[in-house]
């Protein structure tokens, strides 16, 4: 785990990406699953308007991230060890971020049972 945290070469950092984008595609999907149950709210207030409509939300989303993720890896290999540094840095603290909101909503999706029954 410490050297996928670590290695800051292209090829590991496009499976950051990979993974990044994952985590925030399943991000969209629970937060509109969660939502459709009214025990749910949105707490991302830049979020909060767009969450309201389903496809523009998944738009956002899902097609945003795929585009500037790619257009950043294309970049990348025009980059110096630094930089690369850097955005593994960024990369790693972004997984850290989603893969906690993530939990959060497996949280939510264990916990609504409870909440339906009382």
């Amino acid at each position: 785990m410490i050297a996928f945290i670590k290695n800051y070469r292209l090829e590991m950092i496009k499976k950051k990406f990979i993974l990044l984008y994952l985590l925030n595609v399943t991000d969209i999907i629970f937060t509109v699953l969660l939502l459709q149950t009214g025990y749910f709210a949105e707490a991302n207030i830049v979020m909060m308007k767009v969450v309201q409509n389903p496809v523009a939300s998944i738009l956002l989303k899902v097609i945003l991230p795929a585009v500037l993720l790619y257009y950043i890896y294309k970049r990348m290999p025009h980059t110096d060890i630094l930089q690369l540094k850097a955005a593994n840095v960024a990369v790693n603290i972004s997984l850290t971020i989603y893969v906690l909101v993530n939990l959060s909503h497996l949280v939510w999706v264990a916990l609504l049972p409870i909440f339906m029954l009382t």
